[in-house]
């Protein structure tokens, strides 16, 4: 029992330090790119908004 733990403990290190099976896995975290970030045009109200019901 101790030794299945054991085990298991060892491969999760593993398993957590290489970089390649965490990009496999998904785990890694990635930051947007800053340049690929499209900027928008604020909304603007129509001009007779005021005098909707």
């Amino acid at each position: 029992m101790k030794k299945t733990i054991a085990t298991i403990l060892m491969l999760s290190f593993v398993l957590t330090g290489c970089t390649t099976l965490k990009k496999w896995f998904g785990l890694n975290k990635s930051a947007p790119d800053e340049t690929k970030i499209e900027t928008r045009a604020p909304l603007v109200l129509p001009p007779d908004f005021d005098d909707l019901p």
